[in-house]
């Protein structure tokens, strides 16, 4: 039989629940007396529909139910680890390993790594205020916020699509930095902005 014949799953189941009245439940059951599908849908329903009517089985207390639920809810925050960040590379104290043009250049480098994910900073000093900008090198850190603080002052800038961040200038001073992702938070506690 054409599957567009059949009997609608809505209406199948006001008969089951008996719902359904009228001229419409005649030509459904004799449509239903010809069609094992819709007669198999039918009786699955009818059977379900007993079975509800006749579980004695007693509810969960309403805060289990609630912490289940908070359980297994998508929104839960995972713990987020929390990382400290080492000092690998320094352009500064590194020597000059490309020859002469390599001394001494208008920005610095640092490199900080923390288990699986590396922090790479450029620091550049124009007029007493650093520009700080750099990259984290990890998966999946496109959602990240990058925040510096220190007693000369704070900034923040989010993490764009390839993991890179440009923070607005600030003084020359000792700061603190973090980098903050939904999974993970790495820490630079003592991060020194010098000329």
């Amino acid at each position: 039989m054409n599957t567009s014949s059949h009997i609608p799953f809505d209406i199948l189941a006001d008969i089951a629940e008996n719902r359904a009245t009228g001229a419409a439940v005649t030509a459904a059951m004799d449509h239903v007396s010809r069609c094992s599908d819709c007669d198999d849908v039918l009786r699955q329903l009818q059977h379900v529909i007993v079975m509800m009517r006749t579980d004695a089985s007693e509810d969960a207390p309403a805060d289990l139910l609630r912490s289940a639920m908070t359980s297994f809810s998508p929104e839960r925050k995972m713990p987020v680890r929390r990382l400290i960040a080492v000092l690998t590379f320094d352009s500064r104290r590194a020597g000059s390993p490309f020859g002469m043009r390599s001394i001494r250049t208008a920005s610095r480098q640092l490199l900080y790594s923390a288990q699986e994910a590396d922090v790479d900073l450029r620091i550049s000093v124009q007029n007493e205020e650093c520009v700080l900008s750099g990259q984290i090198i990890r998966e999946g850190c496109q959602e990240g916020l990058v925040e510096i603080s220190g007693a000369s002052g704070s900034a923040a800038a989010a993490l764009n699509e390839l993991c890179e961040f440009a923070l607005p200038p600030i003084p020359i001073g000792n700061y603190s930095l973090k980098v903050k992702m939904p999974d993970v938070e790495i820490e630079i506690p003592l991060l020194e902005l010098k000329d």
